[in-house]
């Protein structure tokens, strides 16, 4: 029992944190949210464990940065 309860409060708290950590993101561009939700936590990951380059590869294709050059007039 005391198993379960222990369970049912870290579900919850893993759902406020995703509440309040990704809504403002959801907000923001609803359609690209699933990037977001997945690509970030697993660039986190591989920038922590020494896989910058990869990282920042995964972050430029969650948030949907492009390599764009602007022309300056």
């Amino acid at each position: 029992m005391t198993e379960f309860v222990i369970i049912s409060v870290l579900i919850i708290l893993f759902g406020g944190f995703l509440y309040w950590a990704y809504l403002p993101d959801y907000r923001r561009n609803p359609k690209e949210f699933w990037r977001t939700l997945i690509g970030m936590p697993i660039g986190m990951l591989l920038g922590g464990i020494g896989f910058r380059d990869l990282n920042e590869q995964i972050r430029k294709w969650a948030v949907g940065d492009k390599n764009e050059k602007k022309t300056e007039k």
